[in-house]
This record gives C-alpha cells, structure tokens and sequence, in this order.
C-alpha cells in the first residue's frame, strides 16, 4: 500500500512521525473502549491492567508481527525484532515514567494497592506518598511467572533455528493458562464486588462511565481503533524497511529500535495515566501483561497463521532475548521490594541505555553477537 509512497529518507522519516501519532490515536480509542468495557464487567484494576489494557496497547506489536509475515514475509527481521525491542521497552521504560508520574490517590477502592502511609510517616516527616509506589507483590509474583515461561519458550524455540506452528501453539497455550489464573481472580474479585454492591458501599466516578456508555458503541470503536492500527502500522513497517535501506543498516536494527518504541508509546501513555490516577497495580500489571501478551499472541498467532516454517538465526537474536532477560529480572526484583522509588526508576533507565550501546555496537559491528 505504501510502496510507492514511502520511497526516500525525508517520506520514511514523516511516516514514522505522522503514522505513530495515528497508531496513539487508534490504539487511545481501542484502549477507552476496552477499559469501558472492563469497567461495565466489574474486572479489577490489576486484571484488567494485565488484560484488556494489555491487549489494546499491544495491539500495534500484533498488527507489525502480522504484517511482516503476511505482508513483507519479514518475520525474523521485523516481526520478532519488535516484539523483542518492546518488551525491553515495555519493562523498564514504562514502569519507570509510572514511578514519576505516580500521584497517590487521596481515596481508592483499591487501597491494598497503592498507598502505605503508615511506612511513609515512618520515615521522616518530610516524606509523602508520591515519592513511592507500594504494589502487591501477589500481582509481580504472578505476572513475572507467565513472563519467564513466554521468555524461556521463546529462547528455546529461537535456538533450534526455526519457527513452526507447533512453538507457536505452545506459546499461546501459556497464554491461556495466563487468563485462567486471571480469571480464577477475577470471579473473587467479583464476589466481593456484588457485595460491596449490595451494601451501598461501591460508587465512584465508574459508575457514570459504566451507565453512560452502551456495548454498541464500546464495539464501534473497538472495530475503528483496530482498522486504524493496521492502516498505520503498514506503513509504518514500510518506512522502517525504507530507512534501513537509505541508511545502509539492517532492518532488524530499525526494527527493535525505532519499531518497538513507536508501537510501545500506547502502552506507555496507557500506563502514566493509571499512575497518575493513582492506581500503581494497573500500571505496573499493564507493562509486564503487555509483554506476555507480546510475546505469547504476537508472535504465537503470526507463527501459526504463516503456515510454513519461519526461520531465524539464533546469533542474531540471543543478544536481544539476553536483554529481555535482564530487563525482566531488574524491573521484577526491584518491583519485589517493599517499596518502590525514584532511584529504581533511574536504574530501569541505565539498563535500557546498555540496550541501545549494544544496538549500536551491533550496527556498527564493533560486537557480533
């Protein structure tokens, strides 16, 4: 579609600027409609976090995972390159912006979640509960299980060489166990839920959006957000394809890089605004279930559907998956402490500075590997 439009350097470089704000616009709508819908479900912060907000913010990684097997036949270059460059972004990045935009709500139904008041007087009296995050550690422990499972998976199917239908059933088969332990959680949360109801005790400003808003309308724009991705993430592709041409680097390179962090800025923006409403759990639960999500669906579904298999050069990639390992195991264990800070979040940061001096010890080939 964009071939003959997208053609030089100054085409590819307001592709990726126009097309990225289209693909936040889309991906803005489909996520509204979804919480809406999670909200009329009576689904809890952290599942709907890990899910519906999930999905729609990793939409964009989906629709470039589909494209490059059923559109450009780049599933190794692009597709797996993305997804792998998202993920390093989705987990240290996003987490990090939350911790800084992160305002503690005054009064939450959540209030398990978000504040501990009692360990911020403990302190001194200059402390308040912005300067930290406190989110339940059932929460990580559950979503950095599934995470690790998706990661080791993937590394294990990279190393044989080739991609078949068989990983990517495997991968979406942890998915589905994913949404079971989701949903086993969601029905406790619903039972206490009707209760709250019943008592008089559970209203706030989600129940004007959960009245106001009809299924009709939710699956319109639904429908309208996902048309609107794939349109902008086509040519999106095309103009990372283009780029790397221009500039003499390999597609992969534009891919994990820029790629990823276009197709990453929904899930971004869909994060800080649940930190800044306060809500630390649907934050953090939308960057790492993002990433399962990633991981599982996004590149199990294109792997099935190719219907043939996807090769790929294990060498190549093992230095990318190595960053997704390590991106996980800083987020997860700094998450597991009893308290969250600013010094955490700048960690986050230098770990993905290591990521783009390798990306580009690698263009240049000062590294191989």
């Amino acid at each position: 579609m964009f071939e003959n439009i997208i053609t030089d350097l100054p085409s590819s470089l307001m592709a990726l600027v126009i097309l990225t704000l289209v693909i936040n616009w889309g991906s803005s709508k489909l996520g509204d409609s979804l919480h809406t819908l999670g909200v009329k479900l009576h689904i809890p912060d952290s599942v709907r976090g890990a899910t519906f907000d999930a999905v729609s913010s990793s939409f964009p990684e989906l629709v470039t995972a589909l494209v490059a097997v059923l559109v450009y036949n780049q599933f190794s270059d692009v597709g797996l390159s993305t997804v792998a460059g998202s993920a390093i972004f989705n987990i240290l990045i996003i987490p990090m912006f939350s911790i800084f935009f992160y305002k503690a709500a005054v009064t939450s139904k959540n209030s398990n979640a978000n504040i501990n008041k009692d360990d911020d007087n403990d302190n001194d009296g200059n402390n308040n509960n912005n300067d930290t995050i406190k989110v339940e550690k059932k929460t990580i422990l559950r979503d950095t299980l599934f995470y690790i499972l998706s990661i080791g998976a993937l590394i294990f199917f990279t190393l044989q060489g080739q991609y078949t239908a068989f990983s990517g059933y495997v991968l979406i088969a942890i998915y589905l166990a994913y949404l079971v332990v989701l949903y086993s959680q969601f029905k406790s949360h619903k039972k206490e839920m009707q209760q709250s109801i019943q008592n008089g005790e559970y209203c706030d400003e989600e129940c004007e959006l959960e009245e106001d808003t009809t299924y009709s309308e939710i699956m319109f724009w639904i429908t309208a957000g996902i048309f609107i991705i794939w349109f902008a993430i086509d040519g999106l592709v095309q103009a990372a394809i283009t780029l790397s041409s221009i500039l003499s680097i390999p597609v992969f390179i534009t891919s994990v890089i820029i790629v990823a962090a276009c197709t990453s800025i929904p899930d971004t923006i869909l994060s800080v605004n649940s930190a800044k409403r306060g809500d630390a759990d649907g934050a953090i639960a939308n960057a790492i279930g993002s990433n399962i999500f990633d991981i599982c669906i996004c590149l199990g579904l294109p792997m099935i559907i190719a219907g043939a298999v996807l090769p790929v050069n294990p060498s190549d990639s093992l230095g990318v998956l190595a960053f997704v390992v390590l991106s996980m195991v800083t987020t997860s264990g700094l998450l597991l402490k009893n308290k969250i800070t600013k010094k955490d979040a700048y960690l986050m940061f230098f770990v993905y500075l290591l990521f783009i001096a390798y990306i580009v010890a690698k263009t240049f080939k000062i590294i191989q590997i």
